[in-house]
Formats: structure tokens, C-alpha cells, sequence
């Protein structure tokens, strides 16, 4: 016996609910779907400038002080770089397994540290087979006196075989013709030191 052609049964069939749904009942008019809050993800600051390739992170060589003889390490924005520096962490380490080591946080003008050596470890914070620019900032070191023309603000104690580390979140701002510098003074037993810092640049607007 032939089926009555309208006795199938459409594979998906549209009803009330269907209708109540589209227009935006969830299923019927008296009841709503619930609404999911908005979903926001925090990105670091310090991730978002290294996307940007403007985040920048290196070190020292190994730093001899002590026994009389005094050393510094600095990160040193340039007179005409146009940019700022942020700071976003250092680490201070003392790989002396005897003494320990102090180091004197001291801010001031750049052209009072002379003509110290340049590190050769600095990296953008974004490795990429097209590379970032190459940061203004420069990570420098010497032996010598504390410089002239600034004020050692802060004293860390680094212990035997250890590192002191603080993340300044970009607290500290860095202008153009400024330094921060690491003084580690000779007094003291000797120790190698090694001095790592990262920062981000932005342009200076005026």
C-alpha cells in the first residue's frame, strides 16, 4: 500500500519552540537563555610591549669587586634616543660562595659614567625569524668610583651564591640622557658579580 505523500516526516521539524527561539526565547516567551558575562583575558604590560618588539632584556660580562677595587653596571638611556625607558626587573647575582656583596642603586645623568663598555648580551623579549629593532637602551659596566652628578637612593645585600631580583613593573622611567646604576663598592672581600636587567621603550610624545 502507497504512503499518503504527506504522512513523512521532514528530518527536522519546526515548531513552537523553534519559532520562540529565533526570536530570541529560550524555549518559551516566559523563559531566557542566561546571559554569559563578558569574558575579558588580562595581558601583562611587559608581554604586550614584547609583542610590540619594543621589550628588551640582557646582562653584564662577570663583574670583579672588592679587595679594593670598586665596579658598576648601568642601563643608560642615550642623550638623543627619544625614548623612555621602563623598568620592569633586575637581578643583582653574587656568584662568591664565601662573601657576600653590596650593591648601591644610584640614579643620575648618563655622560657622568664616562666611556664603560657596552654589553654584547642584549635581546629583544620577542625572538623572531624577522627581528625587532635594536633597543636604544644600552646596558654598560666599568671599574671606578661611584659618578658624580647623582644619588645613590637604595642598598641591596646579595648573600653567598645567590641573587636579589625585584620586578618594578616599569615604575622606574628612564629619560634620555639618564642612567640607573648597580655600584658595588671595593671594600671587602672580592666577588664576581653579574648584573641582568629588562625594560620596554616607548617614543617620547611632545
Amino acid at each position: 500500500m502507497a504512503k499518503h505523500p504527506f504522512s513523512h516526516q521532514p528530518p527536522y521539524f519546526y515548531g513552537m519552540t523553534d519559532m520562540y527561539m529565533q526570536m530570541g526565547f529560550y524555549p518559551y516567551p516566559g523563559q531566557t537563555a542566561e546571559e554569559h558575562p563578558d569574558a575579558n583575558v588580562g595581558i601583562p604590560l611587559p608581554m604586550a610591549m614584547a609583542m610590540q618588539c619594543k621589550y628588551y632584556l640582557g646582562q653584564t660580562e662577570p663583574l670583579t669587586a672588592g679587595g679594593g677595587t670598586s665596579a658598576w653596571a648601568a642601563l643608560v638611556n642615550p642623550l638623543r634616543s627619544e625614548v623612555h625607558l621602563f623598568v620592569n626587573e633586575y637581578v643583582i647575582t653574587n656568584r662568591s660562595a664565601a662573601y657576600p656583596a653590596e650593591a648601591q642603586l644610584w640614579f643620575g645623568k648618563a655622560a657622568s659614567l664616562g666611556n664603560p663598555t657596552v654589553s654584547q648580551f642584549v635581546t629583544p623579549g620577542f625572538v623572531q625569524l624577522s627581528p625587532c629593532p635594536q633597543p636604544q637602551g644600552q646596558i654598560v659596566y666599568d671599574t671606578g668610583p661611584l659618578p658624580m652628578n647623582g644619588t645613590a637612593s637604595a642598598t641591596r645585600v646579595v648573600s653567598p651564591s645567590s641573587s636579589v631580583a625585584a620586578e618594578k613593573t616599569g615604575h622606574w622611567i628612564l629619560g634620555p640622557g639618564t642612567a640607573l646604576l648597580f655600584y658595588f663598592p671595593g671594600e671587602g672581600e672580592a666577588v664576581d658579580l653579574i648584573v641582568s636587567l629588562g625594560w620596554w621603550e616607548q617614543p617620547m610624545y611632545r
